[in-house]
């Protein structure tokens, strides 16, 4: 994202203007030549960035007065010129000294600022996650002082970082929420990056007409061509994803034939997406002119990462026409992955290569090695966001304790005497005491309540399948030869159906076998036209969770299933577990045709699923509206 550094500058032209003005008004009132502000003032009329840095050093050298209104303008300014000459060890020092001093002034503005300085810095260091850590604790103290605008700006950088380090999920939430603030003020920038920050996140979920909306409210509020042209780019690459090849190539060859000449970034990026999406359409003809030009633009524009994307197109298009050349692409789309540090790129590269070269084990173990740090590193990501909030409201609940329990102490203190604070002992024992035998009988019943329910329901499949199913059976073979075929279709319908309630009733094996049977359970369930995921079920330690847990978690995910299957339309269901936070978490999500919250909430099938869930201390959360599916979250301690 450009504007950063623009602001920056402006800010420091601001800070400039001011201090010279001050600074000149102590000049006029005698301040010695080897003073402070007669060395900041040079420093800013210098040209050269070593020369500013020289003296602001013997400034902050004469600077005897820490309390002085220039120490931290000071600090700010090598902050700026160390970026500029990319010696960010130094640029982290003062941004360190800059934050201790303005936490020693208790100044929440210029702590605010160092932090967001310490973001940037890291930006250029490509460490998101440190962008990210002070990204978030620059916005936490702007909102303290009420300054929603630069929050929001600061919402936006972490969803920025979050993007980067593909915690998708995330970086929407922090985006949605800097848009809250933007659109009050009407930012058109931010308000830009927002939106395109947001379609990030859909393209790479597959939310490929949402990333598209929000992709054209980007362009909307473009202020330079630069983006303008960056965001059609991504029109035309969703349009790619969703096959809708013609659109595609519409949108690349417009933004082509509107691009400058002497624009050889712009034109090669253009003229490769062009000409590779022509032969996704059409795989028989030649377009391999067009994809040698775009790379001889990038070699010679030095553009490590468009080389990057045209030797994966062009390694595509040389598959099945050249394997050599396919190979030779290939090894330098790996090649230029590494340079630029791009993992998803080299991992991308090895699996593309590992189909060229399948007998190779060296591209075999580094594929597993690269695979197994990028899932680490997505795992990471995903976590940091939740971790951070967790221990900032932690923090700040720790803060409301101590602060509440100095106050009672010093009313208990002045008002209370030694005896009444034996009787409030024996009475909150006592309390405590009746409240622990309360909760203990309570959680006893609610097992013993889930294992007669188990028990209800499973001599009921039993008595289903021993006496009626087998009656019915047994009657379809005596009527077979006098009844006509339709009576007996209809019978054999009702058997099937009695057995179905059978199987779905059956005993449930709560030991070592129950993961084969909660996964073979919902894969008999969903139907074969639609899709199942599941996901991160073999991550979750089974083996620690009580048998009333098991049971109730089969049960919930049968009724759900059941209920998709009868309702959602939906072609497709994903179910993903995971521990978090000593918590199971189950995450429903499908695509079918969703309903309004309200008829979920009348219906007893939930409230069926409600009263198990909440039997095990479990929440469920439920978030559905027509036409847009339905996403359910099950969270159960462990």
């Amino acid at each position: 994202m450009k504007l950063p550094p623009l602001i920056f500058c402006l800010l420091i032209l601001v800070l400039s203007s001011a201090c010279r003005n001050k600074m000149q008004d102590k000049l006029d009132m005698g301040i010695e030549n080897d003073s402070a502000y007669y060395f900041f003032e040079r420093a800013i009329n210098e040209e050269k960035i070593s020369a500013k840095i020289q003296n602001l050093n013997q400034s902050l050298s004469k600077l005897h007065n820490k309390k002085d209104s220039l120490y931290p303008l000071l600090l700010d300014y090598k902050i700026y010129y160390h970026n500029r000459l990319e010696d960010f060890d130094s640029a982290l020092f003062f941004a360190d000294s800059l934050e201790r001093l303005a936490t020693f002034r208790k100044d929440t503005n210029w702590i605010a600022l160092a932090f967001y300085r310490k973001a940037v810095i890291h930006r250029y260091l490509d460490n998101q996650e440190a962008v990210f850590k002070n990204a978030f604790e620059s916005r936490k103290h702007y909102l303290q002082i009420g300054d929603s605008t630069k929050a929001a700006r600061r919402s936006l950088e972490m969803a920025i970082a979050q993007s980067r380090m593909q915690d998708y999920i995330g970086s929407q939430e922090s985006a949605t929420e800097a848009l809250r603030y933007l659109n009050e003020v009407k930012d058109p920038q931010y308000l830009s990056s927002a939106h395109n920050i947001i379609a990030i996140t859909y393209n790479n979920q597959g939310f490929y007409d949402d990333a598209i909306k929000e992709y054209k409210e980007a362009l909307r509020y473009a202020q330079n061509l630069e983006d303008s042209l960056i965001y059609q780019n991504n029109i035309g690459l969703v349009y790619q994803d969703q096959k809708k090849y013609k659109k595609a190539i519409s949108v690349f060859d417009k933004l082509y034939r509107s691009v400058s000449k002497e624009d050889y970034k712009s034109r090669s990026r253009f003229l490769d997406n062009l000409a590779f999406t022509k032969w996704l359409k059409n795989g028989n003809i030649d377009v391999s002119s067009e994809l040698n030009q775009a790379l001889k633009w990038r070699i010679d524009q030095n553009d490590d990462t468009g080389k990057t994307s045209s030797y994966e197109h062009l390694s595509y298009y040389y598959k099945n026409r050249n394997k050599i050349k396919a190979l030779n692409y290939a090894k330098k789309w790996l090649e230029t992955g590494r340079k630029n540090h791009n993992l998803q790129a080299q991992v991308e590269a090895l699996k593309y290569l590992l189909g060229l070269s399948p007998g190779s084990t060296n591209y075999t173990s580094h594929y597993i090695a690269l695979c197994d740090s990028l899932n680490k590193m997505n795992l990471r990501a995903k976590n940091t966001f939740a971790k951070i909030k967790f221990d900032e409201e932690r923090k700040q609940q720790e803060i409301s304790s101590l602060k509440a329990s100095a106050a009672l102490q010093t009313i208990e203190n002045q008002k209370i005497k030694t005896r009444n604070y034996i009787l409030m002992f024996v009475a909150m024992l006592t309390i405590a005491l009746a409240i622990f035998i309360f909760y203990y009988n309570r959680q006893k019943h609610k097992k013993e309540k889930i294992i007669e329910i188990y028990n209800t329901e499973t001599k009921i499949s039993k008595k289903i399948h021993d006496e009626l199913a087998n009656d019915i059976y047994n009657i379809m073979s005596g009527l077979e030869a006098v009844v006509p075929t339709k009576i007996i279709d209809k019978l054999e319908s009702i058997y099937s159906r009695t057995r179905d309630i059978s199987r779905e009733n059956s005993k449930i094996d709560t030991g070592s076998g129950y993961l084969k049977q909660l996964v073979a359970l919902l894969s008999n369930i969903c139907p074969a036209n639609i899709r199942l995921i599941i996901s991160g079920e073999n991550n979750i330690p089974w083996s620690t969770i009580n048998r009333e847990k098991k049971l109730v978690i089969y049960r919930v995910l049968q009724e759900f299933m059941v209920n998709m299957k009868k309702h959602s339309k939906a072609s497709l269901v994903a179910l993903v577990f995971n521990e978090e936070n000593q918590y199971l978490k189950i995450h429903y999500s499908d695509n079918g045709i969703g309903t309004a919250k309200e008829a979920i909430k009348n219906g007893n099938g939930l409230q069926n699923v409600e009263n198990r869930i909440f039997s095990i201390n479990g929440t469920l959360t439920f978030e559905t509206e027509k036409g847009k599916g339905l996403k359910i979250l099950i969270a159960i301690p462990l």
